[in-house]
């Protein structure tokens, strides 16, 4: 048996040699293949084919022309390569090797992986997994012509490297196509700094894949024509950013919805009305109306002005309003009318103020440091900074522990 498989292994390895002498250019797997079916022909006389010497020289040839194929510098190991150099799991390279089975040799992958763990950009090794976990092709890209050129215009338009590391990990399956000029040159004067657009990256990273021309532009100007400043449209970018990107049809559904709210187009809340449209639909919208209604006692007229004072009021849950609603008329002592009249009081926080500055208020009323009438309105609206040094600064003397009791409040260890 094993005279026969070296026999074997002579007559291709001799075959080969006499190819190469005669200057043949075949690949290494070809002039397997063709040994192979030399080798054959020099066997077939003889017509043992189901002889076990067959079966040794036939398992010979298949492990010698393997052999060949693993030993060609044209063969490249994709999966293996994803996980022993890029830091991919074996289930992450599995679907990723689809991408780069077809090249030759990982001499394209590995320059981009020089490239971007360069001093220039320094990607680690779990943020090289990330995105070539999401976007294997990156392998396939050219340094010179798609990867440096975008990393140059990133750095052109102010971004640092560690701003550059962030973009690539937020939308690294955008990173191969994105067109600096063309997005950046529209966001950043837009925005005033790549800070604030990776801000609004973060709440929505179709800026960078949605067209602007065809959307993101129609939007801007359709907010414009509705009675919106620019001011007020590049905020809507970040407080709302998915409104510019959503098709035009629903940013004008929304804008008639913030119409009929019956907030003013050219007042400051209309802004707001806009917001509140785009985030909850008219059936959860029209449900809010009248459990508010209901909450406070107060008629459908009186709670849509509420509303056109206030349009981020239905945006809160309905847990939040009862809860407000709740303390602010059994403990605080103020009726429907008075909140209706100040809606903005149901949005505050009832543990970290609306509670807290409660408690304040009545130790001050208990010694006599404040007057029966003061509106406790007045002391909810002001920051917490200016709610300190007006409220208890001024009486430390008096009440030494007024300030550590009203910590105390704000993280829920002491109950009013």
């Amino acid at each position: 048996m094993a005279y026969n498989l070296q026999y074997c292994t002579v007559v291709v390895q001799r075959y080969k040699k006499e190819e190469r002498a005669q200057g043949s250019n075949r690949s290494p797997l070809a002039a397997a293949a063709a040994a192979m079916f030399h080798l054959h022909k020099l066997l077939l006389p003889v017509r043992r084919s189901a002889s076990p010497v067959h079966y040794s020289l036939h398992r010979a040839l298949l492990s010698t022309a393997t052999a060949s194929a693993a030993a060609s510098p044209d063969h490249f190991a994709a999966e293996d390569y994803l996980v022993s150099t890029c830091g991919l799991t074996k289930e992450q390279a599995a679907k990723a090797a689809k991408h780069i089975a077809h090249c030759k040799s990982p001499s394209k992958a590995d320059a981009v992986l020089s490239f971007l763990t360069s001093p220039a950009l320094a990607l680690s090794k779990a943020d090289i997994a990330h995105l070539v976990s999401k976007d294997a092709r990156v392998l396939n890209s050219s340094v010179d012509k798609t990867l440096r050129p975008r990393i140059d215009g990133l750095f052109s338009y102010g971004f640092t490297a560690a701003q550059i590391r962030t973009f690539l990990l937020r939308v690294p399956f955008s990173f191969r196509c994105f067109n600096t000029e063309e997005k950046l040159g529209f966001w950043l004067p837009l925005l005033g700094s790549p800070e604030k657009f990776l801000h609004l990256l973060r709440r929505n990273y179709y800026i960078v894949s949605s067209d602007l021309d065809g959307i993101v532009k129609v939007n801007f100007q359709v907010l414009r024509e509705s009675g919106l400043s620019d001011d007020d449209v590049i905020k809507l970018c970040v407080t709302t950013p998915r409104l510019l990107t959503s098709k035009t049809d629903r940013v004008r559904v929304i804008l008639n919805r913030a119409h009929e709210l019956g907030v003013p187009p050219n007042s400051l809340m209309f802004r707001q009305a806009v917001a509140t449209t785009s985030c909850i639909g008219p059936e959860t919208a029209a449900a809010k109306l009248k459990f508010i209604g209901e909450l406070l006692g107060c008629s459908d007229a009186e709670v849509a002005t509420a509303v056109t004072i206030a349009p981020a009021l239905l945006r809160c849950s309905m847990e939040k309003l009862h809860r407000a609603s709740d303390f602010l008329t059994k403990v605080v002592g103020v009726d429907g009318k008075y909140i209706l009249g100040r809606p903005t009081i149901l949005m505050y926080s009832l543990e970290r103020r609306i509670a807290p500055r409660h408690y304040v208020m009545k130790v001050l009323l208990e010694k006599g440091l404040l007057r029966e009438e003061h509106s406790f309105y007045s002391l909810l609206v002001v920051t917490d900074k200016l709610f300190r040094s007006k409220y208890i600064i001024p009486h430390k003397d008096v009440l030494p522990g007024l300030a550590a009791a009203y910590a105390s409040v704000c993280t829920g260890k002491l109950t009013t």
